[in-house]
């Protein structure tokens, strides 16, 4: 994956997580970082100050952290997103294929404990990808059921989301 396709893959995951895409500082952070730049370089390409700059990055990696149950921070960023990345493609080796929340097949060549307990962590990671995936569908749907006429109470019936969800997105 280059730098471009990391930041579109968390700003993914973030907007999954808090409905809100991330900012043009939290992008040229990131990109920044990614290739080895140091807060002052990000700032000066962003026209801000190194403070300012140091200071989104700390809320940045904050929420990074949150979405990923990790500490992440400017030092292992990389590392932890590659780290993130493979496991969630790892399925692709022990056989799982996922669709519409369960597991189809399962292949397990070995029958040890250990390989058992790695399976459950990726079907675990498959959830968390797949009910985020789903939350992003619906409120996606969203616009397009106003268009319809339906209002706010009744679009939130329909997806199953909170009527406050449903107005931030109208709004």
């Amino acid at each position: 994956m280059d730098t471009q396709e990391l930041v579109n893959y968390l700003d993914e995951l973030l907007y999954d997580s808090t409905g809100k895409h991330i900012d043009s500082l939290q992008v040229a952070i990131l990109k920044g970082v990614l290739n080895g730049e140091k807060y002052k370089d990000i700032a000066d390409k962003y026209k801000c100050s190194a403070s300012h700059a140091k200071d989104e990055a700390y809320k940045l990696w904050r929420l990074l952290s949150q979405t990923f149950n990790e500490d992440i921070n400017k030092s292992n960023l990389k590392a932890t997103v590659d780290r993130i990345i493979t496991k969630n493609t790892a399925k692709n080796n022990y056989g799982f294929m996922v669709n519409n929340n369960k597991i189809d097949q399962v292949n397990i060549c070995r029958n040890s404990q250990s390989k058992i307990e790695e399976n459950e962590d990726i079907i675990s990671d498959d959830k968390i990808l797949i009910d985020s995936a789903q939350k992003k569908i619906k409120r996606d749907t969203i616009p397009r059921l106003m268009k319809l006429g339906l209002n706010a109470e009744q679009i939130a019936e329909a997806l199953d989301l909170p009527i406050q969800e449903v107005r931030k997105i109208m709004s």
